[in-house]
């Protein structure tokens, strides 16, 4: 019996590519993780409509060729930087930055300034920051992930990611204040289109499947208490090159070996407030891209993209009426979830922060056990005068980038 292809020795590779209708080069190539990953070629069926004196049907015919693509995957940091930027259309870049100030104190709640101002340095809600030069022994301020939950020019508010509470020290050293990583978001102008190069090489059979021209059309992550948090993409694209008998990408680089994350190391903010009774949380941004046929060609040639729509759902432990409220008032509220690959005081950290969502459904369930509430919500771009939200709908933060 011939050798079958076996999924655990199947390898996926993607490129990008410096323009459409280019295939990335050769050594461009980099090996992505993945639960399970699928690529092919679709094409629409016609059938002829024709009536004949034998009664059967005549012919059929296949329609302009196009492809899709899926990556179920666990989210990490690093490992699908590159998908995120292209859906969001702007490249990762570096967030907020406080040099060495000696104005800077800290308290329960965060880091206080008396002069200068944390929004002009860049600091957003939403992000992590990592604080040095705090001097005086035994102030453990220094060198850990405090997730930014709401910023004004003079109080950066928030808490340490491991637990840790934030120590209380007077201004007089000289202290930095990082947002540390890289940030991506879609912009108001500029957008970037990104076309990729996937590459499915099935060693075991020597075959390796070529799929040129896609583009990064939707991601949806999603976080439970006790599991691993998944991330899913989805690509739409124009061909599909012959089969070939060797890789097409040689001596790919390795996939990045950064800690998954899981509901047990995150955070949920709403409105600015923590939420210690967040039990499950996803989010969906869908880039809408569309592969249009055309006349004279056997692949689809025409691509375009719609506006970047996001939604999302998130469930917490009923205490009162506050998202119950939110949800019949309207109430356009910020969301920020970060999410860190350990308990350590310096894991690596992503961060994903809305500056306005709405929430457009608030359910209680029933049962012998805790009422939850389930909300569902659009995301929508920020419009507001306060510098502490990014003009956009979703901006995420990489710590390792």
């Amino acid at each position: 019996m011939s050798a079958t292809a076996n999924g655990i020795n199947t390898l996926l590779v993607i490129g990008k590519q410096s323009a459409e209708g280019t295939k990335a080069l050769v050594g461009s190539g980099q090996l992505y993780p993945r639960v399970t990953a699928s690529f092919d070629t679709d094409a629409d069926k016609y059938s002829s409509n024709e009536i004949d004196p034998s009664q059967q049907q005549g012919d059929t015919r296949l329609g302009n060729f196009r492809t899709s693509g899926d990556i179920k995957g666990e989210a990490s940091c690093g490992s699908y930087a590159i998908l995120m930027a292209a859906l969001m259309r702007r490249d990762f870049t570096a967030g907020g930055v406080t040099t060495a100030q000696v104005t800077i104190s800290s308290a329960a709640g965060g880091f206080v300034r008396s002069a200068g101002s944390w929004l002009s340095d860049g600091h957003r809600a939403g992000t992590v920051v990592r604080a040095a030069g705090f001097a005086t022994t035994g102030v453990p301020n220094n060198a850990k992930n405090f997730f930014v939950t709401s910023v004004t020019a003079l109080n950066l508010n928030g808490q340490f990611l491991d637990g840790s509470t934030c120590a209380v020290k007077a201004a007089g050293d000289t202290v930095t204040i990082t947002a540390t990583g890289k940030r991506t978001y879609t912009p108001l102008t500029g957008h970037t289109t990104d076309w990729f190069t996937a590459e499915i090489q099935s060693p075991d059979i020597t075959v390796f499947r070529s799929f040129v021209d896609q583009l990064v059309s939707k991601m949806d992550m999603a976080v439970q208490p006790n599991g691993m948090t998944s991330c899913d993409f989805t690509f739409m694209g124009k061909r599909e090159d012959p089969t070939l008998g060797a890789a097409y990408f040689t001596s790919p680089a390795a996939t990045p070996s950064t800690g998954k994350f899981s509901g047990a190391t995150a955070m949920l903010s709403v409105a600015g407030v923590p939420s210690l009774i967040c039990t499950g949380m996803s989010v969906s941004m869908d880039g809408q891209v569309k592969i249009d046929p055309v006349i004279g060609s056997k692949f689809a040639t025409a691509a375009s993209r719609g506006k970047v729509v996001g939604t999302g759902q998130f469930t917490v432990l009923m205490q009162d009426s506050t998202y119950l409220d939110y949800f019949k008032a309207e109430t356009e509220v910020s969301l920020a979830y970060a999410m860190a690959a350990s308990n350590a005081a310096l894991a690596d950290v992503m961060t994903l922060a809305a500056g306005r969502i709405k929430i457009t459904s608030a359910k209680v369930d029933d049962g012998e056990k805790n009422k939850i509430v389930t909300c569902q919500f659009d995301i929508l771009r920020y419009k507001g005068s306060d510098l502490q939200h990014e003009l956009t709908t979703l901006a995420i933060q990489d710590t390792t980038l």
